[in-house]
Formats: C-alpha cells, sequence, structure tokens
C-alpha cells in the first residue's frame, strides 16, 4: 500500500470532448437522422410546409414536448463534461477522491465530489478491454469507473518519490496499491465487439435493418392490414429464428462463453430484428409466390378516410386524416382503381403507387 504521507494528483487529460462524449451528444441527432431521411423520400415535407410550421404556434406546442427531453439531455451531458474538465482525481493512503481545486466555485458543491476510502473498497478491478479501474463499495453498492486515458500525471507529495515522476501513471499508482482482483466477464466489464459470438450477434442485427430499411424505401407493395392475423406468421418465425440463435450462440464458444444476461439482451434485440425482416420479407415473397396482381375497382367512403371496394371479397383501403382533403376532392361514385394481390394463406397486398403520386400532386397545388 501507499504511504499515509503520499499523495498522488492527476488532472483530465484532455481539454476537448473525448471520443466517446462526442457519440453521446450525437445519439438525439443520429435517431432523428433517418426520420428526416425517410420524410425526405416521401416528400412529406417540401419548403412551403417548413415555412408553415415555423410560423404555426400549434404545430410547435406538439413538436416542443418532443425536442425538449432530447434537448436538455444534451445540455445536462455537456454540461457535466465541462464542469468535470477542471476536476483531479486524488490518490493516497486512505483512498481515491474526484475534487476540484480550491479556488473554483464548483469545490463548494460536495454532491460533485467522490470520495472513495480504501476500507470501504468491496471490490477492485482493472477491465483491460475499456482500460479501466472498477471500484465497487460496500457500504452503498456504487460504481465508479476511472477510464485511465481520461488522466494524465500532474503532481506528487511529498517531493521524494518512490519512482521518477515520468514514469507515474494512473494504472501503475493503483497496480501499488495492490487492490486488484482478475477481470471476469461481468456484465459491466464485457466488450461486446471482442467476444465472437456476441460480435456476430451485433453484425447480423445491423445487417437484417439496414436491409428492411432501405427495402421499405424502394417497394412499391404493402400488406393489406396490419392485425394479429398478418403478424402471427412473422411472430413464429421471429421466435423459431431467435431459439435457433440461441442455440448456436451456446455451441460456438462453450469454452469462453459470454455473459447471459448479455447474451439474453442480445437474443431479444435478435428477436426484434427478426420479426421486422420477416414483415418486410414476406412482401416480397408474396410478390413472387402470391396471386397475380389485378386491378380492382373501389369508391370511396362518406368520410373520405377509406376506400371500400365494389366486390366486397376485397379488403378495404385505409387512409390516415391527413389525405382527407384529397378523398373529398373526388366524388363519391367515382371509380378508383387499385392493384391488389392475393398472396400466400389469403393474405392481400396493396400497390397504392399511382395514388401516393396523386395525393402529392394534389397537395403540391393546394
Amino acid at each position: 500500500m501507499l504511504e499515509q504521507q503520499q499523495k498522488h494528483t492527476f488532472v483530465r487529460s484532455m481539454s476537448a470532448l473525448s471520443k466517446r462524449e462526442k457519440w453521446i451528444l450525437l445519439v438525439p441527432v443520429l435517431l432523428l437522422l433517418p426520420v428526416f431521411i425517410w420524410a425526405g423520400y416521401w416528400e412529406w415535407f417540401q419548403p412551403e410546409d417548413w415555412k408553415k410550421i415555423l410560423e404555426s404556434n400549434k404545430v410547435w406546442q406538439k413538436i416542443l414536448p418532443m425536442i425538449f427531453p432530447l434537448g436538455l439531455f444534451a445540455i445536462v451531458q455537456g454540461g457535466i463534461q465541462w464542469l468535470h474538465r477542471s476536476s483531479k482525481l486524488v490518490i493516497d493512503g486512505t483512498g481515491v477522491f474526484l475534487e476540484w481545486p480550491s479556488e473554483s466555485i464548483f469545490a463548494k458543491w460536495k454532491f460533485l465530489q467522490k470520495r472513495f476510502a480504501w476500507t470501504d473498497v468491496k471490490r477492485a478491478r482493472y477491465v483491460l478491454s475499456s482500460q479501466g479501474v472498477v471500484l465497487l463499495s460496500k457500504t452503498n453498492s456504487i460504481l465508479w469507473t476511472i477510464r485511465l486515458k481520461d488522466w494524465k500525471f500532474s503532481s506528487v507529495e511529498p517531493t521524494q518519490y518512490a519512482i521518477k515522476p515520468a514514469e507515474i501513471d494512473l494504472l501503475g499508482v493503483f497496480r501499488e496499491l495492490d487492490i486488484f482482483e482478475d477481470a471476469s466477464n461481468e456484465p459491466g466489464q464485457f466488450d461486446l465487439m471482442k467476444h465472437p459470438v456476441t460480435r456476430s450477434i451485433l453484425l447480423g442485427i445491423c445487417v437484417l435493418l439496414v436491409y428492411c430499411f432501405f427495402d421499405l424505401m424502394i417497394q412499391q407493395e404493402g400488406w393489406a392490414f396490419f392485425n394479429f392475423d398478418y403478424l402471427l406468421p412473422h411472430v413464429i418465425f421471429a421466435a423459431l429464428a431467435t431459439l435457433l440463435l440461441a442455440r448456436v450462440a451456446s455451441m460456438a464458444n462453450k469454452r469462453q462463453p459470454p455473459p447471459k444476461g448479455i447474451t439474453a439482451f442480445l437474443l431479444v434485440l435478435a428477436s426484434f430484428s427478426f420479426l421486422v425482416t420477416s414483415y418486410v420479407v414476406g412482401i416480397r415473397i408474396n410478390q413472387f409466390a402470391g396471386g397475380p396482381l389485378i386491378l380492382a375497382e373501389y369508391h370511396r367512403d362518406d368520410k373520405c378516410e377509406n376506400l371500400i371496394p365494389v366486390h366486397k371479397s376485397l379488403p378495404v383501403v385505409e387512409y390516415t386524416h391527413k389525405t382527407k382533403d384529397y378523398w373529398c376532392s373526388r366524388e363519391v361514385d367515382e371509380a378508383q382503381t387499385v392493384k391488389v394481390r392475393k398472396g400466400l394463406f389469403g393474405h392481400y397486398q396493396f400497390d397504392l403507387g399511382e395514388q401516393t403520386q396523386a395525393i402529392r400532386d394534389y397537395k403540391k397545388k393546394t
């Protein structure tokens, strides 16, 4: 253990945001970007639409409650990182402390400081994958992760060191304390991208979701309904695929299996991706294995929200309230030609490309 009078001080190694901090702040933007790409592809918003949005108080009353949590998250996260720029990490024979210089206004805010006495440390681990030191408290189960690359050596007291100043680093000081246990594959210390099983599952999920996104952008047909009967085959497929993946994952690496909690979480994500992929691929299967695409006669209903088929065996075309103005501009007895396909197991799907384009042209004129 360090001698009682020996005190090492470390300061933040970077004045700018770290790569991890930048990614955290970019998360809200990355989540919203696909929405804007999708909206632009379908021409949901035109330049004049943006002008109307900016000039409408009612629209902002609806949008602001959705934007506020994301903005608050970014401000709070950025503020926390900015506060920690001037902090210092002090290690001595009594414990490890996160403090602010005495001249800093934040030095008075006790709740910002962290203090771990060595007598209160239940467990201390050095995690090679994340290059960090993990400390767990005995009394309140608080977990403190200290990343080594975030800190650089500043000073040590007294001036008579046991080692040269240039050789002092954070990990060396912790090793001198002799408090580490061997790192194990616990969820908080596991690197998903370094284990072959979890890495393969993650990459597979990404490939499936990317395919679904682009396939939905280019396809012309869609299911006639979104109900339990249409969803049941995809639920069954997702369940079977998830069970098969769980079996393969359990057999892939028996010598060093990933943590069960992480594996279970990845399997849940995989099951969701299987469900979405099955729903999207099912449309393609219906196009090749189902019946022909026929032209059927429809008429709008009195509420201007649905298209009712002349032949009662065909499904109703349901539209949202946003298209009401267009359908009300068409006469009730005006025939609307809709492309319909009866697919496998009697599941119908539509090709509403012509109707969608007509609605877009109408909105541009109005």
